[in-house]
Formats: structure tokens, sequence, C-alpha cells
């Protein structure tokens, strides 16, 4: 879209956009990979993918692959972008996006803002209304990123004067965005530099590429929440060979696991009750009790710890503790308040899982508990050892 003029202060020049690609095919990048995460794109022309002929090279394609290679998962990307959308627009397209869809939003800045000389308190206000209503949207824990505003060398064609200009508002914007964003917490601003030394900015793969790396690890950060620390191949290669998952495939084993989690939510009085494996490159639930549908990826937040010690994991309130506050498991989906889970060992020692209680309520747990829970462990390690 072109406008045929823009207001700068009291002047009205007259302007073009530069003609640039934009991708024809669906607005959609997924990495493939198991138990994928879910990313919506939302924004204008960075999002849009200015400047290729494909959402696999815009920011979108690069932005699964460099998550998928840093999760160890798959991710879909959603885009929803148009070039002439304002902050205001895309404040609206957040109430009707359903972000309860997502595992993770990223807002892209621009578009007819870039032409608008506009008070720098109105800028401020407008920034703060479109993250309050990604908070009301997303239910106040979906991890966020704000790509700025990148300069306008690569889209405006205009005088350089009125370039520079330009480019010192879209600065100051992105000094204030900075500002709101380090605010709040689970919200990440990321500036969208040049992908070398140069102060243009171009529009092209390279540059959605560096965007995607700047981005990626603090998203990557944010869907793991606890992550597993990393493994050496000759660790990852053992238990590889003493636990394929190929037992709990089985229905003699699953029919085992599903009783002992049935009993585990009848034993401590829970609202749930779960077993969860990893591989080092996946958490997955073998058996749930009482919790209906949870997202698998999002099991590391509460079992990481437990695969990672000897011993018994206790959360008696999940809300006191800054790693697990805002997880969706407590502020939304089961609302889990209390947390307990013993390991679960393979033959040669390596911890593969974890046997997990959970509630709605904060609640608290005494040695008479541990020994109960280390027993069901000691149960599912010989449902699946004998397999």
């Amino acid at each position: 879209m072109a406008w045929p003029f823009v207001k700068l202060g009291l002047a009205v020049i007259p302007q073009s956009w530069r003609t640039l690609v934009v991708p024809t095919d669906e607005p959609h990048a997924e990495a493939v990979g198991p138990d994928p995460d879910r990313v919506l794109v939302l924004g204008p022309g960075k999002s849009m993918g200015f400047g290729v002929n494909s959402h696999e090279l815009g920011l979108g394609g690069h932005l699964a692959r460099q998550l998928a290679v840093l999760t160890k998962r798959g991710c879909s990307v959603d885009i929803v972008s148009d070039p002439s959308m304002s902050l205001a627009d895309t404040r609206v397209a957040v109430s009707w996006a359903h972000l309860e869809r997502f595992d993770a939003l990223v807002l892209t800045l621009g578009g007819t803002d870039i032409l608008r000389i506009r008070s720098h308190f109105v800028w401020r206000r407008d920034v703060t209304a479109l993250l309050d209503a990604v908070q009301e949207s997303g239910g106040g824990a979906l991890p966020t990123s704000v790509l700025g505003i990148a300069p306008a060398d690569d889209v405006l064609s205009l005088p350089s004067f009125l370039l520079r200009i330009v480019n010192m508002n879209i600065a100051k914007l992105n000094t204030i965005t900075e500002e709101q964003c380090n605010a709040r917490a689970g919200v990440t601003f990321v500036p969208a530099t040049a992908p070398s030394d140069d102060q243009r900015v171009p529009f092209e793969s390279r540059t959605y590429e560096h965007w995607a790396r700047e981005l990626a690890p603090a998203i990557a950060v944010k869907l793991a929440h606890v992550a597993v620390p990393p493994a050496t191949s000759e660790l990852v290669n053992e238990n590889q060979r003493v636990f394929d998952g190929s037992a709990l495939a089985t229905k003699e084993v699953s029919a085992t696991l599903t009783a002992i989690m049935n009993s585990a939510r009848v034993m401590f009085g829970t609202s749930g009750a779960a077993v969860t494996f990893h591989d080092q490159e996946a958490h997955w639930f073998t058996s749930t009790s009482g919790v209906g549908d949870m997202r698998r990826e999002e099991a590391g937040a509460f079992c990481s710890s437990a695969f990672t010690t000897r011993g018994l994991v206790v959360l008696e309130d999940t809300m006191n503790d800054p790693r697990f506050a805002d997880h969706p498991w407590v502020v939304r989906g089961p609302r889990i308040r209390f947390y307990a889970g013993y390991p679960i060992s393979a033959a040669n020692g390596h911890i593969i899982g974890a046997v997990c209680v959970f509630d709605t309520g904060p609640r608290t747990f005494d040695s008479s508990h541990e020994s109960l829970l280390r027993e069901l462990a000691l149960r599912t390690e010989s449902a699946i050892q004998r397999h």
C-alpha cells in the first residue's frame, strides 16, 4: 500500500514506498520435530517478509528453524501481518488472535507509525496499551518478544534530509518501546539491527536470519522454563542403549503405569498425578491421572528438576518460586500450586523420568509422603525394566 503524502511537523511532503517483493505463499513456517512449539509472529513489514518471496526465507521461517535447533523440538510459526498495520491495528489484532493457542508471541513494530512524527507520550501510551492487551489475552504468562523498528532506508524513497528525520524518530520510538518492555516480566525487546556493521538494514533473507538468531535464545529459554543441563554425547548414547522408550508402548506397561498414577492421586489426595519420561531431547507423559490434556513440551519446567536430582523435589507453593510462578501450568490450564516429584532411574542408574503428584492449592509435604512417592517410583522402574 502506498500513501500519497506524509505529514512531518508543519510540512506536507510527497513520499512513496519502495517497491519490495513480498511472500505469496501461506503465512506459516514450520520446522519438523517432536512436540512442536507454536509461535505467533504479528505486525507489519518485518513479519510479512518484505524483500523475500517466501515466508521460509522471512522472519517466520528462520525463527522456526532457530528455535528447533535450540529446543530440540519442532516449531510451528503462524504469521499475521499487513504492511499498513499501525500500533493500534496490532493491538486490535491481538484481541482476536486467540493467544491461548500459542506458546510464544513475537511482535514487530513499524508500518504507518514510522511516517507519523507523533507525540512520544502518545507512543508510550500506545505501547503500554498493546502490552496490556497481550497480557490480558495471553493469560499473563505468554512469553513475548518485541522486535524494534528498523531504519527506513530500505523501505522509503525520500530525500536524504527527510529520511534522517524519519530515522531519528524511529530511534526515539525504539528507546521508548525498550523501556516499556524492560519494565515487564516475560517481555523481551530485541533491536532490529543490521546483520553486519553497516548502518543500513536491508530487507533480505540474511537480515531475517540475523533477527531470528537474536530473538530465538530468549524465546527458547522461556519455552524450556527450567532447562535440562546438556548431556555429553556418551551419556546420551548410553541412555538410549538402556532406555529407548519402546517398553512404554506395551499394553502391560501402560496399564501398570496407569494403575500407579491412579493410586498416587488417591493416596496423596491430589487433583493430578503423572509419570514423565525424557531422553535428553524431549519430555513426554506416558500416564496421567486427573489432569485432562496437558501440553507435553511444558513438562520441562516442573519435571526437569527431578530429572537432574537424585531425590525428592517439592514445590509446596509454586507461586513462591520465581522459576515456576509464570509457567502456563501455574497461571492457566491445570493451575498447579503444589508439586512433588521423585526420579525414575534406568538399570544403569541414569535418571530417565519422574513420578509426580500435583494439586491446585498449596500444601505441606512431610517425610512419610517422601517414602510413599519413592515407593511409587520404584514400582514404575520395576514395570519398565521387566520389559
